[in-house]
């Protein structure tokens, strides 16, 4: 099975090829948010230099937000457009969930349980977070277990759901550099740069785990395929606000 995932949902855009799990491809470009531009011609490119093509993708996977809202509004698009008419399955990650997944090979080598917390700047001195901690079952094999939904929560309020956590705790995304100096505590520190951000193998990965653990997969199709938001846009608060 040949699975594309993509993430716009931030200022980093990636994307990657897996077939049957392994790693086909896999491209990131950061500092840029013009994702309209640079999405598609990455796709194209991945896609050219696996030999691959748009019609032999058997699964499309895509981070729907939380983060930027024109940029998961971008890359939900992009993947209902080369899912149109398919009928190919279309699987819904959360961007959190997503970057916890970058911590997977740090906590291999780790002592556990290692704590891993995703940030993403929600503006208005918010951020976008979840936590997720990865342990070792009876038999030793690693897992991965949410441990806070995903929320949008002050520095201080992190902060405080943190000093909680009596172990380990790393910070991944965008946001991970000013929390870590936001939040002064002697557990937490911030991810390394070359896993700090949007990875679409982390996407891919999470989409598999979304895909084998659902009920009804017939539920992943580009029709049901929409952006998660955890606030009303700009726009909508602002109309909000008129109204009142």
């Amino acid at each position: 099975m040949k699975l594309l995932a993509i993430d716009t949902t931030a200022n980093t855009a990636a994307a990657a090829l897996l077939e049957d799990g392994r790693i086909l491809a896999s491209y990131q470009q950061n500092g840029t948010m013009t994702h309209s531009e640079t999405m598609l011609s990455m796709i194209e490119n991945l896609l050219a230099n696996a030999q691959s093509a748009p019609g032999a993708l058997d699964m499309l996977a895509v981070s729907v937000g939380p983060g930027s809202f024109t940029g998961v509004r971008i890359g939900v698009s992009v993947i209902k457009g080369l899912a149109f008419g398919r009928g190919i399955p279309c699987v819904p990650v959360s961007t959190l969930d997503a970057l916890s997944e970058n911590l997977r090979s740090t906590a291999e080598a780790a002592e556990l349980p290692l704590y891993v917390c995703p940030v993403m700047d929600a503006r208005r001195s918010q951020l976008y977070t979840a936590l997720f901690v990865y342990e070792r079952d009876a038999d030793g094999t690693l897992i991965r277990r949410r441990v806070w939904e995903d929320d949008m929560l002050s520095a201080a309020e992190l902060a405080s759901r943190l000093s909680a956590v009596s172990h380990r705790v790393i910070f991944v995304g965008e946001g991970c550099r000013v929390t870590a100096r936001e939040i002064a505590l002697p557990h937490c520190t911030e991810a390394d740069e070359s896993v700090r951000y949007q990875n679409g193998v982390s996407v891919a990965r999470a989409a598999l785990r979304v895909w084998m653990e659902a009920e009804d997969r017939d539920a992943f199709t580009d029709l049901a395929l929409k952006p998660t938001y955890l606030r009303p846009s700009q726009a909508e608060r602002e109309r909000a606000e008129k109204q009142q």
